[in-house]
């Protein structure tokens, strides 16, 4: 017969207690929209906690059902789509980072609108994908 005395369950609560809160700031963070400027382009990212190939269809979902979105090319073997939003000419790649990890990259280039309304297109971009895997994502803030 086992025998839990009162400073057993205290240790084993406070274990499970520092292991729980770690967890939850992973998936917090994961779920974020992270972007920045580099010379060629604007550049947005978010992991999601999504199997890259359910992701990849609620991109192409997301572009194909938008008319004011041109597709420009699309390769699903390396899960890739290239299309224009106006002026803007936007890449978005679904990478597997796991079984059911993925990362989406958003690219935007556009020579006629400044940096803070690409970073914009790509940032919405990533939102109506999450919107459709019913995943809540926040943009990170700089």
């Amino acid at each position: 017969m086992i025998t839990i005395n009162k400073w057993s369950v205290l240790i084993i609560i406070i274990l499970v207690g520092s292991v729980l809160p770690a967890q939850s700031q992973f998936i917090t963070i994961a779920r974020k929209i992270k972007s920045m400027h580099t010379p060629a382009a604007e550049v947005s990212t978010v992991i999601l906690d999504a199997q890259s190939y359910k992701v990849y269809r609620a991109v192409t979902d997301t572009v194909t059902s938008n008319p004011r979105l041109k597709i420009i090319s699309r390769d699903d073997h390396k899960r890739v789509i290239c299309f224009r939003s106006g002026t803007s000419k936007v890449k978005m790649e679904v990478d597997s980072l796991g079984e059911v990890t993925s990362k989406i990259t958003v690219s935007v280039t556009d020579s006629v609108q400044p940096p803070a309304k690409t970073t914009e297109v790509a940032v919405k971009t990533i939102q109506g994908v999450c919107k459709k895997l019913n995943i809540k994502c926040t943009v990170e803030e700089k």
